[in-house]
């Protein structure tokens, strides 16, 4: 049976690429109809924080990742130790002169290799690579052995990570042939750099995927983005778990690094905020903004601004837009030859109740929105919102624009 797992440590903000790897073993288990486990790495007791902790977790109940078992490394620090002394007895392992327990090299080969899914065969050079440390001074394991023991007894069959981890999985390989372990397929995805070609920094960058949810990225967005960086999966562009899992292909996973393009992920986004309901549309309103538009026709607008939209900052920009003016009470710069413009209007539409009413008694007088958005447009929002002008209306409602017209025709 195929097993993956993916193992983040607990001691900083889940990192975009961090997602990628935990959904790239997710849907390679399930693709393979096998296990998924989630294990939390906190033997780093200093770094570790609940906060960090919670977080990963979360993360995975957004992006509904069911790992089939949660683990914590912490509860095996005994069996590693254990590992330790059976290297130790074997003559694999020695305590350095500087304190660390490390892993003696075999000098009698010229390289080391092994076969990679994606990269295919790595070899590195025998002189590339030292004695390696396993263990501190006090026995307890470092990564590179605690994390290839636990692979070991979750039984994984196969590891997919990020290839800045090539270099540790040469010496993985070297601790579990020396344990006689099986053997464990291992594919490195190349890493995320930003459009200049660095690999993506927090310095430059918005990096954790937390930040990117608080914008108001949809979780939908966010995978169909994340899983297509690096990996075409048969050129389908919208992607949910479901055709994700059916067409996900490790070996079609490119050898460049993946760029991110905030445009690309901006365009998944437009892409699943126009479908959201007006439910949804409501929940990703702030509070400040909704005591300002709570009074008028909210639902006139929830399309049209779902479509101009990226994220929920673009969302109550629009909305606020619409209402700014209203809300400073600026005077109108209004021309002579407008006034007498609002006059007509005034004078056709005043007795309307509807919408519709309105605007047919101004195409019957020859005053349509070709004629009069504009100037509409200017006296409702001041320009400020770029809606479409029948929306604009629909959403103050024609008591209040038939108010508006009145009050700067009665003071000319």
């Amino acid at each position: 049976m195929t097993i993956t797992r993916f193992a983040p440590s607990p001691t900083g903000s889940f990192h975009i690429g961090s997602l990628r790897t935990a959904i790239y073993n997710y849907l390679f288990a399930k693709k393979n109809k096998g296990k998924f486990i989630l294990r939390i790495e906190d033997t780093d007791e200093l770094r570790s924080n609940k906060k960090f902790l919670d977080e990963i977790i979360e993360i995975f109940q957004i992006f509904e990742l069911d790992y089939d078992k949660l683990e914590y490394q912490s509860k095996n620090i005994n069996i590693h130790i254990d590992f330790l002394e059976i290297l130790i007895k074997k003559n694999y392992v020695y305590k350095s002169d500087e304190g660390p327990y490390k892993f003696k090299v075999n000098r009698e080969v010229d390289s080391f290799s092994y076969k990679d899914v994606i990269l295919g065969l790595i070899k590195i050079p025998n002189e590339n690579i030292e004695d390696f440390s396993v263990a501190r001074s006090n026995k307890k394991p470092t990564f590179i052995l605690s994390n290839m023991i636990d692979d070991h007894l979750d039984q994984i069959t196969n590891v997919i990570r990020g290839n800045d981890h090539s270099i540790n999985t040469i010496k993985q390989i070297m601790l579990s042939q020396a344990l006689s372990f099986i053997p464990i397929k291992y594919a490195h995805i190349p890493l995320i750099h930003d459009l200049k070609g660095k690999k993506l920094s927090k310095r430059n960058n918005v990096t954790n995927v937390s930040g990117y949810i608080d914008m108001g990225y949809r979780k939908e967005a966010l995978f169909n983005f994340i899983i297509k960086l690096g990996n075409n999966f048969n050129d389908i562009e919208i992607l949910d778990k479901e055709k994700s899992i059916k067409n996900f292909e490790l070996n079609k996973t490119v050898l460049s690094p993946a760029k991110f393009d905030i445009d690309k992920l901006n365009y998944y986004n437009n892409y699943y905020l126009e479908n959201l309901s007006y439910d949804d549309f409501i929940s990703c309103i702030k509070k400040e903004t909704m005591k300002k538009i709570k009074n008028f026709n909210i639902k006139e607008v929830f399309k049209p601004i779902l479509k101009r939209s990226f994220n929920n900052e673009d969302i109550n920009n629009e909305l606020k837009n619409l209402v700014e003016f209203i809300y400073e009470k600026k005077t109108y710069n209004i021309l002579k030859n407008e006034i007498m413009l609002l006059k007509q209007i005034q004078n056709t539409t005043k007795e309307s109740q509807t919408y519709d009413i309105f605007i047919e008694k101004l195409e019957k007088n020859d005053l349509s929105f070709k004629k009069t958005g504009k100037l509409l447009r200017k006296i409702l929002v001041n320009f400020n919102s770029k809606l479409p002008i029948e929306s604009i209306i629909k959403f103050f409602g024609i008591k209040i624009v038939n108010d508006m017209i009145s009050a700067i025709t009665e003071n000319e």
